[in-house]
């Protein structure tokens, strides 16, 4: 188990960011990511209000496919977690356990395609995210002891201000991107 503290936020480039982060820390890389999200029939994540606070996925990289589920903890009122608890396992056989999840009456509800950087600033691990229908993100973890959550949630904001996204607090996304873009696809369809 992992517990994730983080802040992502919606910008409209990478640029500028880019520059700043290389005063922070280095690229580590730079992949193309699939998200296949997954629900139980018995038990719909998604339909969890205001948003989900489980999620089932396979993320494939082009070095491994890793089976992960997250659970929000300390979760308020408003639907914001404060961090999730984190679970994966990496699998060999990708297709043979997406049959093994249909014959155990799982399903796909979609499927998210991006392109991310993963750049290492110390005791923060910052993401560049290109995300095929939404656009551009910048998620930044912390990776630090920094001796609580909301500590933790805190040092990312100033984080994001050093490298010139401002007011992270305010425009943190509480929404993952599988629900981001099923309201956008929804709210295509009315």
């Amino acid at each position: 188990m992992n517990i994730e503290v983080e802040i992502k936020v919606k910008i409209d480039s990478f640029e500028g960011i880019k520059e700043k982060l290389f005063r922070y820390g280095k690229l580590k890389k730079s992949i193309k990511q699939i998200d296949e999200y997954y629900v139980p029939y018995h038990r719909d994540f998604f339909a969890q209000k205001p948003h989900p606070t489980e999620w089932l996925r396979i993320r494939t990289n082009p070095d491994k496919t890793v089976f992960e589920y997250d659970i929000s903890i300390n979760k308020k009122a408003d639907g914001e977690q404060e961090c999730a608890e984190e679970y994966e396992a990496e699998v060999s056989r990708a297709d043979e356990f997406r049959k093994i999840l249909e014959f155990l009456n799982f399903k796909k509800v979609i499927t998210i395609n991006k392109k991310r950087e993963y750049w290492d600033c110390g005791d923060f691990e910052v993401a560049l995210d290109d995300v095929d229908g939404l656009g551009f993100f910048v998620e930044v973890e912390a990776k630090g002891n920094f001796g609580s959550n909301e500590r933790a949630k805190d040092k990312c904001i100033k984080f994001l201000e050093k490298v010139g996204v401002q007011n992270g607090d305010q425009k943190s996304i509480k929404k993952g991107y599988p629900v981001l873009l099923l309201d956008k696809i929804n709210s295509k369809g009315t």
